[in-house]
């Protein structure tokens, strides 16, 4: 396997593809990663209502930005982002916890 390249090292579209393709393995891995924790979370809640927490959203999404901000990254596509994600997660959640409070 080869190395990293830097935006700045890499001399053509090949090359960029390539870290684009490196970087979007990395992602889904951490996806899958943290798609176990939100599985976990919907089995330890009780109450599908519990998955929607806006304290706990606009929290997330402060954190977004000001990392964002620290690396240069455009706050508002990190917000659209991450807000995509909870949508999801919370959606998710709220499937999960019902169909078990169905099952029993």
């Amino acid at each position: 396997m080869t190395a990293a390249k830097l935006p700045a090292e890499c001399a053509s579209k090949d090359d960029v593809r390539a870290e684009i393709d490196r970087i979007d393995q990395a992602l889904i891995s951490l996806f899958a990663e943290r798609h176990g924790y939100v599985t976990r979370m919907a089995e330890i809640k009780t109450d599908p209502h519990e998955a929607y927490d806006p304290k706990r959203i606009e929290a997330i999404i402060t954190k977004v930005r000001a990392r964002s901000l620290d690396l240069d990254l455009d706050e508002d596509q990190a917000e659209l982002i991450w807000r995509t994600l909870i949508d999801w997660n919370i959606n998710y959640e709220k499937g999960i916890i019902a169909a078990r409070r169905r099952a029993k």
